[in-house]
């Protein structure tokens, strides 16, 4: 059973009904197949659509706090546009096991890099990593380590060893501080839990249908409030695998002006160091919620971005 503003779901399909229906979305969530893989030892959910066997696979991080489905109309349409999609919960998140909200950065790579396993074994090796908010860092540390990958398409960078990323916070000062203790206090109570919104301020990222993402996590029966120290600790030291200027995976960059954690100045000063082909794109008025409030604007871009890395316009070929 699935608790949500005080109503009873026998299962999550029928929640995730309830949700379309009380928005006025259509049921795109019926339209993915539900699998898993294992990452060190526990059974990550995957939400798949295929296209083809031939066609390029997106494989794609939700942001913290969220998970796969929360982004299905996102997912759908670019499935709908010729790609696999591959969404995935990271450990800790959505359906899948693990410790609710406990997780480093290194940890949801590797969770990353075993759901790129399962689409090239399933598909080809034509694979692209998409991530939103915290699996848009993800994505970008990923370009740094792993050769599989063709390209990256990041909702928001970081490189969270750089001193400027303390900005990115709700209380940059309490982060100065944070930092200054971290180290001890996450080796000593690592699985202490630490609300979310005690470095996101939640209500101040907008979201359609529900006035803020904060109003959807109260009443979602599968997001997270709290993570854990360790996994604040991560996010406050981890350092990339090779410098930005090192990385050679293509990069597209997705920025609303308007979000309220991931600056233009603090974006912009990562996107100059990238040596690589890149691309950044900024959506005029669009907040942290970009991939949710605007995708007649952010998948033909994707779009675009797939087809100028694969080189051909497959779409029309597989359909041929």
């Amino acid at each position: 059973m699935y608790k949500s503003n005080g109503k009873m779901f026998p299962t999550l399909h029928e929640y995730f009904n309830h949700v379309a229906d009380s928005v006025g979305t259509p049921r795109v969530h019926q339209h993915f197949e539900s699998d898993s893989v294992l990452s060190d030892g526990l059974k990550l959910h995957l939400d798949v659509l295929e296209y083809s066997a031939d066609a390029p696979t997106i494989v794609f991080i939700p942001g913290t706090a969220i998970y796969a489905m929360c982004y299905a109309e996102l997912l759908y349409a670019l499935g709908q546009q010729g790609f696999n999609v591959v969404g995935f919960d990271p450990r800790g998140h959505g359906r899948s096991e693990g410790t609710r909200g406990d997780y480093t950065i290194p940890e949801l790579m590797t969770d990353t890099q075993n759901v790129i396993t399962y689409a090239i074994e399933r598909f080809n090796d034509k694979v692209s990593v998409m991530g939103s908010s915290q699996g848009g860092i993800v994505a970008f540390y990923l370009a740094a380590k792993d050769k599989r990958i063709d390209s990256v398409i990041c909702q928001c960078l970081a490189d969270m060893s750089m001193p400027e990323t303390e900005t990115l916070a709700r209380f940059p000062w309490l982060i100065k501080s944070f930092k200054a203790v971290a180290s001890r206090v996450g080796n000593l109570i690592p699985n202490i839990q630490m609300p979310i919104e005690s470095y996101i301020d939640l209500s101040e990222i907008p979201l359609r249908h529900f006035g803020s993402i904060r109003k959807f996590i109260q009443q979602d029966p599968l997001s997270l409030q709290t993570v854990s120290m360790r996994a604040l600790k991560s996010l406050a030291f981890e350092e990339l695998s090779k410098p930005i200027e090192e990385i050679k995976v293509p990069v597209l960059i997705l920025l609303g002006t308007d979000d309220s954690i991931f600056t233009g100045p603090y974006t912009r000063s990562i996107y100059d160091r990238i040596q690589s082909d890149k691309k950044l794109v900024m959506y005029h008025g669009k907040s942290h919620g970009l991939l949710m409030e605007a995708l007649d604007e952010v998948v033909p871009e994707i779009t675009l971005w797939m087809e100028n890395v694969y080189g051909m316009s497959y779409r029309h070929k597989l359909r041929a």
